[in-house]
């Protein structure tokens, strides 16, 4: 029989194969030109998407699937499908803050079948609210700015601007007598701030010490470190939780090329004085960590250890962390391998 004289609940299972096989304009060709029930059109609009998703112009494809949906508002209302498909339109359009209120109210009709989708749906929270609490970040005041500028050029040495990203600014201090490597810092990181069991207010800005002769140029694979320092940045600007020493995370498909570095810790900077590594601004208390990259293994060594029992293991195999070398080994592997 043709497709196109199949019945609804034929052509659905004919959409699914067509789906699992990513032919996403067949399915358009099949839809797009027929009288379709509420489930076909949603299996259009889904096609729409993918199909947006695979081409370099996808607002056209987007722009008739919101039409589709349009058409069926009252139907969707409270379907957390045609929710999805609306949030995820709105956002891939740049409308993230819509696309949030759809996707919470998707998120709020889901049933227990519906475990696929309900995992999107929370994967597309996450991306909005973190790109929400992107875009309100201020980073600090010119003056607080200046007191952490000035305690970064007594303490660690002279700051010269390097580069910028989402109101942090990232300086280098280069190589001096007593720290004989190169060392990046950010300022403007502690303008997100976090209140303590105790009512105090705290913030961190990072640093990442790199070898005396390193190279700075102006691309990701030659300067790998640098944009690892920004993508960490980016990260614990989107978080939502506390951050402070021993916070790692991870970057799924890694951060370099080969995916040699997936995971970063924060920890204290061991080569200087304790004194140089907090100060009060303002109200809030500053700390200065270092970025740790980790390798595979040894991030999953820190998800079932400790930090400080993470930097036992470095300190066992006479890895020094400051200043990080891209080309030493995996300690932990190191270790199991004894």
């Amino acid at each position: 029989m043709s497709e196109q004289m199949q019945s609804p609940s034929e052509l659905l299972l004919t959409i699914a194969e067509l789906n699992r096989e990513r032919q996403y304009f067949r399915i358009i060709s099949l839809l797009e030109d027929r009288e379709n029930d509420y489930a076909l059109c949603l299996e259009l609009v889904r096609a729409y998407i993918n199909a947006a998703n695979q081409t370099s112009d996808p607002l056209s494809l987007l722009d008739k699937a919101q039409l589709v949906l349009s058409q069926f508002a009252l139907s969707g209302k409270d379907d957390p499908t045609y929710l999805f498909y609306e949030g995820y339109i709105l956002y891939k359009k740049g409308l993230g803050q819509d696309a949030l209120i759809r996707f919470e109210r998707a998120e709020r009709f889901t049933r227990l079948e519906q475990a696929e989708l309900f995992s999107k749906i929370t994967r597309m929270l996450d991306i909005c609210r973190s790109e929400e609490r992107l875009a309100q970040f201020k980073g600090v005041s010119d003056k607080e700015a200046q007191t952490l500028l000035e305690h970064i050029g007594k303490h660690f040495g002279n700051p010269e601007h390097l580069c910028s990203v989402n109101h942090v600014e990232i300086y280098r201090i280069a190589p001096t007598a007593e720290h004989d490597y190169n060392l990046l810092v950010s300022v403007g990181l502690s303008g997100k701030t976090y209140k303590r069991e105790d009512g105090y207010t705290e913030g961190v800005e990072l640093a990442l010490g790199l070898p005396k002769d390193y190279r700075f140029y102006q691309d990701r694979k030659g300067n790998f470190e640098v944009y690892l320092l920004i993508e960490v940045i980016l990260a614990l600007l989107a978080e939502d939780k506390p951050i402070g020493f021993g916070y790692y995370l991870e970057k799924e498909g890694g951060f370099d090329t080969g995916a040699h570095f997936v995971g970063a810790m924060l920890t204290g900077m061991g080569e200087y004085a304790k004194s140089s590594q907090s100060l009060s601004v303002g109200a809030t208390e500053v700390s200065f960590l270092e970025l740790l990259p980790l390798r595979p293994m040894e991030l999953n060594y820190r998800k079932s250890h400790s930090a400080a029992e993470l930097l036992e293991v470095f300190a066992k195999k006479l890895i020094r962390i400051t200043p990080f070398i891209a080309a030493r080994p995996d300690v932990v592997g190191e270790v199991l391998k004894v």
